[in-house]
């Protein structure tokens, strides 16, 4: 009987440890996209997450140098996060993003992009597999690239 407690207290840890990896709020899309290649300077960044989340941090760098863009944390949860941008100088630029979920864990990552005016062609980057939300952005996405 002891052994039966033991696996089923086992069991029900791993189950519950398991929920909440899955309960991590995912980034849907950016603008711009990891690893996109854009001829003009983005006008803003976007961050597009499943579900609300407050930021914690959002830093633009060129080189390991900081670029300052305006960035406050939201007080209220969000899943649709916007600045405005400074215009930027060709180069390879990052965003180091953190945020926290309504679950209450943090979520974090790194969004690179190069700006190369003389590149023959804007490309998108790369987003995340899309399902029936993401449908929705795949057109607003298409639409603001193809009117830059």
């Amino acid at each position: 009987m002891k052994t039966f407690f033991s696996l089923f207290a086992a069991l029900s840890l791993y189950a519950l440890q398991s929920t909440v990896v899955l309960a991590h709020t995912p980034l849907m899309f950016s603008i711009p996209a990891q690893d996109a290649l854009l001829k003009e300077s983005p006008k803003v960044v976007m961050l597009h997450f499943g579900d609300p989340v407050r930021m914690l941090s959002l830093d633009l760098t060129k080189a390991n140098q900081s670029i300052e863009f305006g960035f406050n944390r939201n007080n209220e949860a969000t899943d649709h996060i916007e600045f405005e941008l400074p215009a930027l100088q060709p180069g390879s630029y990052e965003f180091a993003w953190s945020a926290i979920g309504a679950d209450g864990h943090r979520v974090s990552g790194v969004i690179a992009f190069q700006l190369d005016p003389d590149a023959s062609e804007t490309s998108p980057g790369k987003q995340p597999k899309a399902d029936e939300h993401q449908h929705h952005h795949a057109l607003i996405l298409r639409t603001q690239h193809q009117g830059s």
